[in-house]
């Protein structure tokens, strides 16, 4: 693939119960992505893709022209979440012109360190692979700095902690009390190329 592509990469922010998993899986399921990718944390994403349940399954998944699957880590230590997130990166990267979900991306990163692979999925990925990415966390403060900075979009909710007030709203032109103020299921999104800020809610559905 050429530098020439242009994908993006989303990081979606807010604390539990604020409306985060909601808009993002409504988003997916209004841009109906023909090859999609998820690294599903907590096995939430059963309605928008099919398990696969290892690593040579995801491989053969993605080598398909149309896909919507998603990885469950199985993981049981810090240290080996972190591996196997590598591997899948490794693997998202080949998954040319898709959509990549992460979530809690806190989980297998630092503010100071982020595993290879992930860097080269978040950075290279969108210009060489036509990639777009939506990485999620609950904890922004703890999510490694190179995401942060490399961020095309920023879709927040609200944030509990002050930390993560300000770690959010470093990166897109607005205070912490602007995102302190946000309601359940309101949220605020930055176009980093543009620096537009538009408000929002998450539409809840009646059914």
């Amino acid at each position: 693939m050429g530098a020439h592509l242009s994908g993006q990469s989303w990081g979606v922010l807010a604390a539990s119960e604020m409306g985060k998993g909601v808009w993002l899986k409504q988003h997916l399921a209004k841009l109906k992505p023909k090859r999609l990718l998820i690294w599903d944390t907590n096995d939430e994403y059963a309605k928008l893709a099919t398990e696969v349940t290892s690593f040579g399954a995801l491989v053969a998944a993605i080598n398909m022209k149309a896909f919507s699957v998603r990885y469950v880590p199985r993981a049981k230590t810090d240290k080996a979440l972190r591996a196997e997130f590598e591997t899948f990166c490794l693997i998202a990267y080949a998954a040319a012109q898709s959509v990549i979900v992460v979530e809690e991306l806190a989980d297998v990163t630092t503010p100071q360190h982020a595993a290879p692979a992930w860097r080269k999925l978040n950075t290279r990925g969108r210009h060489h692979q036509g990639l777009t990415i939506y990485w999620c966390s609950q904890s922004p403060a703890f999510v490694d700095k190179a995401s942060m900075g490399n961020a095309t979009h920023l879709h927040v909710g609200y944030l509990g902690e002050p930390g993560h007030r300000k770690a959010a709203a470093a990166h897109m032109g607005c205070t912490a009390d602007d995102i302190d103020a946000l309601k359940q299921f309101e949220f605020i999104e930055y176009v980093k190329a543009t620096k537009v800020r538009t408000h929002g809610r998450v539409k809840l559905s009646t059914r």
